[in-house]
């Protein structure tokens, strides 16, 4: 039974306002994706059609149950009234604002108790136990959850959503394995039916490599056991970064998740697994993607393999056994479309699923597409500067603004006690933004600017700098920099630059430690002097008794600091000051420690 509740009606307990006699009333949702219910009534005697108004309350059977859907958009005809409904969760959009919440190291749980506080009427559960922040000012819920930003419920904490009336429910995945399997891959596909079997990205042989480039030993790559099932091994090299050699392992990596190593064996073993896990996760099977209309099949043979697919509900998993090939992939329901009427499965696709975010679910209005995201925020908010030699040719496009809307607009709040206040200039030449004006008023001070050879700015906020695969990144937040198979060339114009020094925080004996890398060489210092200097003559000095010198007076020569001196290698010693002078060098020696080299 179908019932209708006038708006005013929000007693969804009781019977409606009027049961509806339908033709057609179906339920299609995408698996994190937009829901959509839709009915169709005739122009019937006891005008029940009447009722069938917009922001009306329908309650019909679903694929998860019995749903209540409020009536968005309506059209009359002469044969009938046809409406698009939407889940009534999505009420939330409207009456469920989140001014400012920040679930702080929270669970899935925690942060849908508090994204739903706003509004009683709302509720969320989930079995996400991941802990995880996010901030949410100015949001509606349904934004919240799954919008454009970053911030969001499924961006922060992941999940799968199924929507439940006035509750929404987001678990690790939605759906489930019931063992159900499908035939596909016969010559040719009745109506109704579209099989896409994509292997263009099917890998059968691994080289794997763990964190700083270290290899599987042996052959080197691990092969699945598909390998033969085509006509060629698909190759390919994937890194695991969070695979390491303990030589190479930080202090927190263990308590994040990183599998230590302590030696070759130990990391073949790991990288091996690693290789197995990306197999199992269906690597070396190929994409496919069934779309089934069960009403256009019904009058074929093909229907009868197909007929299970009535009964199965979103996010389950289905067992795609290819008829030639013999491999078996798993698919999900991504798409289903439910007939309430009958009361089962009338279209159904099965594939990978892929998230997408919910559309036209944004609470900024008046944006500017394209140059404004979708919350209403400048593409370069976490960019911050002043603009240097570049604003005089930008200016200039500031002052087209004015004159010729062809070239560029200006678009500028003048009330400093607006929240608004500011201006933006799009052109063709680029975009200058300010909240800042002129000291005479006159004008605006360009405080960013983005034009064709990028972002100018004299400081850039950000929080890690990467290359597109992560290998070489720059985390600014923890001040980590990590380089990863690639050279780095230091090019020093100006003589008075000699060297590049690190240096370490003070240790229990208040020493520090220096590393200094400079055009004479390689110095290595703690707090008592130098310990090693390796320069372009290839000297080797250190703390031991040996001080050992290469290619001096064209043959090698020793030198002991605390033992006897070897007379063919001094030439002058100055007691009074500790200074030895061998060769072309000179060297000062303090309490049997190398403190200052230099050429005679």
């Amino acid at each position: 039974m179908i019932q209708l509740y006038n708006p005013a009606n929000t007693d969804y307990t009781r019977n409606g306002d009027m049961t509806l006699t339908p033709t057609s009333a179906q339920v299609h949702v995408i698996l994190n994706g937009a829901w959509e219910a839709s009915l169709e009534h005739p122009i019937d005697a006891d005008e029940r059609w009447k009722y069938i108004t917009e922001d009306a309350v329908v309650k019909m059977p679903s694929f998860n149950g019995e749903q209540l859907f409020r009536i968005k958009q309506t059209e009359k005809k002469d044969s009938g009234v046809s409406a698009v409904l939407e889940p009534i969760f999505y009420d939330s959009m409207d009456d469920c604002f989140l001014t400012d919440v920040r679930p702080t190291n929270k669970s899935g749980q925690e942060a849908l108790d508090l994204m739903t506080a706003p509004n009683s009427k709302y509720s969320g559960s989930s079995n996400i136990e991941k802990v995880s922040t996010a901030y949410y000012e100015y949001k509606n819920l349904m934004e919240a959850i799954n919008g454009d930003d970053d911030n969001s419920f499924i961006n922060r904490w992941g999940g799968e959503i199924l929507f439940d009336n006035y509750s929404v429910i987001i678990n690790d995945r939605v759906g489930g394995d019931y063992g159900v399997e499908l035939r596909y891959g016969k010559n040719i596909p009745q109506d109704g039916l579209t099989e896409t079997v994509d292997t263009r990205e099917v890998v059968t042989r691994i080289y794997p490599k763990a964190y700083n480039g270290h290899k599987l030993s042996g052959s080197g790559y691990a092969d699945s056991s598909l390998i033969n099932s085509y006509p060629t091994v698909r190759t390919a090299t994937m890194t695991f970064e969070d695979v390491k050699l303990a030589e190479d392992a930080s202090e927190d990596d263990a308590g994040n998740g990183v599998i230590i190593c302590a030696d070759q064996a130990a990391l073949d073993e790991a990288l091996t697994d690693k290789c197995k896990e990306q197999f199992e996760l269906g690597l070396d099977k190929p994409k496919v993607t069934i779309s089934a209309d069960m009403v256009l099949l019904s009058d074929t043979e093909d229907y009868k393999d197909y007929k299970v697919l009535e009964t199965v509900s979103l996010g389950d998993t289905i067992h795609c056994r290819h008829n030639r090939l013999g491999i078996v992939t798993d698919a999900r329901v991504i798409e289903l479309t439910y007939d309430a009427l009958a009361k089962k499965a009338t279209d159904v696709v099965l594939g990978d699923f892929q998230r997408d975010y919910f559309s036209d679910v944004s609470s900024a209005v008046n944006r500017i597409d394209g140059a404004i995201r979708p919350d209403g925020t400048v593409m370069a908010d976490k960019i911050a500067g002043f603009i240097n030699g570049a604003v005089t040719r930008l200016g200039a496009q500031y002052n087209a603004a004015k004159k010729q809307d062809v070239l560029a607009i200006l678009f500028e709040n003048l009330d400093e006690t607006s929240p608004m206040f500011g201006a933006l200039a799009i052109g063709t030449q680029g975009i200058l933004i300010s909240r800042q004006r002129t000291s005479d008023n006159r004008g605006w001070e360009w405080t960013l600017a983005i034009d064709y050879s990028g972002i100018i700015a004299d400081t850039i906020v950000a929080g890690v700098l990467s290359d597109r695969q992560g290998k070489n990144y720059w985390d600014l937040d923890k001040g980590k920099l990590n380089i990863t198979d690639c050279d780095i060339n230091i090019d020093v114009q100006d003589s008075s630059v000699s060297s590049i020094t690190l240096r370490t925080q003070p240790n229990s004996q208040g020493r520090r430690i220096f590393t200094s890398i400079g055009a004479l060489g390689l110095i290595l210092r703690n707090g008592d002097g130098f310990n090693a200097d390796i320069n372009s003559d290839g000297i080797i000095i250190g703390t031991k008794e040996l001080l050992k010198f290469f290619e001096v007076n064209s043959r090698e020569k020793y030198v002991s600091v605390a033992g006897q001196l070897s007379a063919d290698t001094i030439s002058s010693y100055d007691g009074a000051n500790g200074t030895y002078t061998i060769a072309t060098h000179k060297i000062t020696v303090r309490k049997g420690i190398v403190t200052d080299i230099s050429f005679a």
